[in-house]
């Protein structure tokens, strides 16, 4: 019999009990984690807090993969918002489809993203977030998340818009 692997559900930071409670709560956090309203870029302590410390963030291209640790994802965020001149970005959840099965959770979330510029926001992406999780037997951790954003040749599907 071999020995159990190290723990890996440990982040530097505790995370709020109120934002890994239940599926809604933690995925809530992590749009909340990720928008900023300042040039801080994201809160990456926060979103550190709700992933277990190798998780990957995953953005899927067509023709490749952008991987990065909480740490990575924050840098890129705060380069990208000293080279655009954005004062601000806001991720939001458009519509979700929710899998469970014991102590494992898939979801599916549609999300827009907003750019804001002085006075003015507009959309400059829209995707697909695919987000692992598990249940310890007292929290909610993302495991993992990958996303892909819709292009002209790839539009989100209907089924994962919002019902009007």
């Amino acid at each position: 019999m071999s020995a159990e692997p190290p723990s890996t559900d440990n982040p530097s930071r505790p995370a709020d009990p109120a934002d890994v409670n239940s599926i809604d709560a933690i995925i809530r956090a992590v749009y909340d984690a990720v928008s900023f309203t300042d040039a801080n870029g994201p809160d990456g302590a926060r979103l550190a807090s709700l992933l277990t410390p190798v998780a990957k963030l995953t953005k899927v291209m067509p023709e490749l993969l952008s991987e990065a640790t909480v740490p990575e994802y924050v840098a890129r965020v705060k380069a990208w918002v000293e080279s655009s001149g954005c004062h601000g970005f806001i991720e939001r959840e458009l519509f979700r489809r929710t899998e469970v099965y014991g102590g494992i959770a898939h979801v599916f979330s549609s999300y827009e993203g907003r750019v804001l510029t002085g006075d003015e926001d507009s959309v400059i992406e829209r995707g697909i977030n695919s987000i692992q999780l598990r249940h310890d037997g007292t929290r909610w951790w993302i495991l993992g998340i990958l996303w892909t954003e819709e292009d002209e040749n790839r539009p989100i599907p209907a089924a994962y818009l919002p019902r009007m």
